[in-house]
């Protein structure tokens, strides 16, 4: 679902949601509190998971006796803080403990602990079956011990002692036999032997004296000592290969004569480990002898160190004094490789500079615009510069400032410039005689009270006014209207209204030929149609129609009589509509499935979902490869 995005439940106002706003496994995440929640396994409370609140805090955490902070351990594991409260001055605990052992091997009666007193458990071992008290083992039998993996003994036996032993050595072997006697004998070359203790106890020492490598042959190469070697206080000299597994040396100075090569494999030389207060300075330092001198007693030191005054590293030469933990600076040592030329980075070697700090740099003279500057010491205040390529830059003295208004009727109509493109003074004049295409009318002047006619791109014409001014129509007349070509009434006159009534009394009934009925009263109630002579009334029908007329029933037969009332219909339940019809063009659908589209043919239904997955874990819905939907247990997020 590379597209798509899943969300949770939010709030920038809520610090904690309510406990019956989520769902049992409903995540939900707090911008207010930065604190992430799910909701319990009974969906009435929410429970604390996560969240920014405690990344934080974590982030926070440090060594440092900081209030309100997490602590975590220093450098060399420890941590320290101040104990306040109760917990500096209480005697007891409010509530006794209880203290116990209860197990397959061990168990012990409950003795109560109440902060004061010292708890004694008094713990017995359990019987093992098949054990009971006894001894094992003779002059000629050994004891057997089974035990478990606690330790414990599960049983024990014994075997016969073997009644002889080989005993052999870097040359010859022998048969040791019981009650026989084992000699240990030192040989004459240094080697020693003592045999001390008690009966059944001896104790056997083995003694050199304090040659540190011994060999009777001339050929033996470099010689490897295994084990811890403790050298004599004077000194030690190996002529040879000496290959030590760890080396730990508790003096303060470690000198390499005549070394022409140092290999270290180790990525980065770790200094200043002991420099927990930040009192000493960190870096390389070298001693050379100076111009015009010779032999070490005129020898001086350079090197780069970091100054733990300002926290910079700095490159340093000509100090007579030996770097021990801290290095003197000053204007005739600080970055005296640089001044003299003793840095070079023509090749690019130094880069990514974001600041350089000058504060010990003094120009004399301008900086040039070949190396960046401007090539002169001073400029005038608010002018433009110009520039002369490679030459000094300069000042161009400003002009006139234009202050005159331009009226929102007016527009510049000149406007002059010097070479720089820099505005010198301008003229103004009155808009006046804008076309048609230009926004205006192409006309200076119109009639007063006529009617405006558009001529395409040309000017505005007057139409003069037609028509003569008057009140027309009355119960006798209707007004008879003339239009011109622009819709305008050219005309207006009265036409008489004239009715024919030579034929019939006006005191008699209006005939159907004259505009009348014909007829001078009707039935209440019932529709009126029309006769020969004039207006009948024509008695109402009535039907009961077949069926009942449910939300889901249509009429499927339907009786109507020469007026066009209904006298019968039917209603049936509908069914069998296709998709074209509005319908689903089904009849049944599996119970739970989910209905999808097919174009114009009928609905498909998917099965219903699964029942095997875990409580709690319903499937979801998703499509196969041809967009059909399908259940499934996984939602595959795709891949970018």
């Amino acid at each position: 679902m590379a597209n798509t995005h899943i969300l949770v439940k939010r709030s920038s106002t809520t610090a904690i949601p309510t406990s019956s706003s989520l769902q049992s496994g409903e995540l939900a995440y707090s911008y207010s509190s930065n604190t992430a929640f799910i909701g319990n396994s009974d969906g009435v409370g929410v429970l604390k998971i996560g969240g920014q609140a405690y990344t934080s805090a974590i982030d926070a955490a440090t060594n440092a006796n900081t209030g309100s902070t997490i602590v975590k351990r220093d450098v060399n594991g420890q941590f320290s803080g101040n104990l306040i409260g109760n917990a500096t001055s209480a005697s007891s605990l409010i509530s006794p403990q209880n203290f116990s052992i209860s197990s397959g091997d061990i168990s012990s009666p409950t003795a109560s602990f109440s902060g004061n007193n010292a708890v004694v458990l008094n713990a017995t071992l359990s019987v093992v079956p098949g054990l009971a008290n006894n001894s094992v083992g003779s002059a000629t039998a050994i004891p057997v011990i089974t035990y478990g993996a606690n330790g414990r003994i599960l049983g024990v036996t014994t075997a016969a002692i073997s009644s002889t032993i080989t005993v052999s050595g870097n040359t010859g072997s022998d048969t040791l036999t019981t009650g026989s006697t084992l000699t240990v004998q030192g040989g004459s070359t240094g080697i020693t032997t003592a045999v001390t203790g008690s009966a059944g106890a001896p104790v056997i020492s083995i003694n050199t004296d304090n040659t540190v490598v011994r060999s009777n042959t001339s050929s033996v190469g470099p010689q490897v000592i295994n084990t811890d070697l403790s050298l004599p206080t004077t000194n030690v000299s190996v002529g040879g290969t000496l290959s030590v597994t760890n080396l730990n040396i508790s003096g303060n100075v470690i000198q390499y004569n005549s070394t022409s090569t140092l290999n270290v494999g180790d990525p980065i030389i770790y200094l200043a480990a002991n420099n927990s207060g930040n009192s000493v300075d960190i870096g390389l330092a070298g001693r050379f002898v100076g111009a015009g001198s010779s032999g070490f007693s005129h020898y001086q030191h350079t090197g780069f160190v970091r100054d733990f005054n300002d926290n910079k590293w700095k490159l340093f030469s000509n100090v007579s004094a030996e770097p021990t933990t801290t290095i003197t600076f000053d204007a005739t040592t600080l970055y005296d490789v640089i001044k003299t030329g003793g840095l070079d980075a023509s090749g690019g070697a130094i880069s990514n500079v974001s600041t350089i700090s000058a504060s010990s740099l003094a120009l004399t003279t301008a900086l040039p615009v070949s190396s960046g500057g401007t090539g002169v010491a001073t400029l005038p205040s608010g002018q433009v510069l110009l520039g002369f390529g490679t030459g000094n830059v300069s000042a161009l003295s400003n002009v006139s400032a234009v202050s005159s208004t331009v009226a929102s009727n007016q527009t510049v109509n000149t406007l002059n410039s010097d070479v720089y493109g820099r505005v010198t003074s301008y003229t103004t004049q009155a808009i006046s005689g804008l076309t048609v295409s230009q926004g205006g009318t192409g006309a200076s002047t119109f009639n007063l009270g006529s009617i405006l006619v558009g001529n395409g791109t040309g000017a505005v014409s007057v139409l003069a006014n037609t028509g003569t001014a008057g009140t027309y129509g009355s119960a006798s007349y209707h007004p008879v209207i003339t239009t011109d070509a622009y819709g305008r009434v050219s005309n207006v006159a009265n036409t008489q209204v004239i009715l024919d009534l030579t034929s019939t009394s006006v005191t008699n009934t209006l005939p159907f030929i004259r505009g009348g009925t014909g007829s001078t009263s009707y039935t209440t109630g019932q529709m009126l149609i029309a006769g020969s002579t004039g207006f009948l009334s024509l008695a109402n029908s009535t039907y009961t129609a077949t069926g009942s007329g449910a939300t889901n029933s249509t009429v499927t037969s339907l009786t109507v009589d020469a007026y066009g009332r209904v006298t019968a219909a039917t209603y049936s339940a509908i069914s069998g509509l296709t998709v074209s019809q509005g319908g689903t063009g089904i009849s049944t659908a599996t119970t739970n499935g989910i209905t999808f589209g097919n174009g114009t043919g009928a609905f498909g239904v998917t099965a219903a979902a699964g029942t095997s997955d875990q409580t709690w874990s319903n499937q979801i819905l998703t499509v196969t490869n041809a967009g059909v939907p399908t259940w499934s247990n996984s939602l595959d997020g795709g891949v970018f």
